[in-house]
């Protein structure tokens, strides 16, 4: 009992960081926003031209390569930073996505 009780400190503990971009990355320190589009919610991060959205919750449908995933991650980001992604720029997988912004 106890192993597993110490399991789920540890992972409260961990999962608020989920979402959070690397202390390395320009999204580092950005505040995020948080968007939903059809179902899937995203924090939003925008650093100058860029945009990083994170998907936050569970989506059985992620499991198709990101198909349905990436191209509503690039509407949030629209929402979020009131720009257009760049057509062509969306990168990443079915959590994190990153694109270019023309504002």
């Amino acid at each position: 009992m106890r192993p597993v009780v110490l399991s789920l400190a540890v992972a409260a503990l961990l999962l608020p960081g989920c979402d959070s971009p690397s202390p390395l990355s320009s999204f580092a320190g950005v505040p995020a926003t948080r968007v939903e589009v059809a179902g899937s919610t995203f924090s939003v991060r925008v650093a100058g031209r860029e945009a990083q959205a994170v998907r936050t919750n569970f989506d059985l449908r992620a499991g198709s390569r990101g198909r349905e995933i990436v191209p509503r991650a690039g509407i949030a980001m629209e929402r979020a930073s009131g720009c257009r992604v760049v057509p062509g720029s969306l990168r990443g997988d079915s959590s994190v996505i990153e694109a270019r912004l023309a504002c």
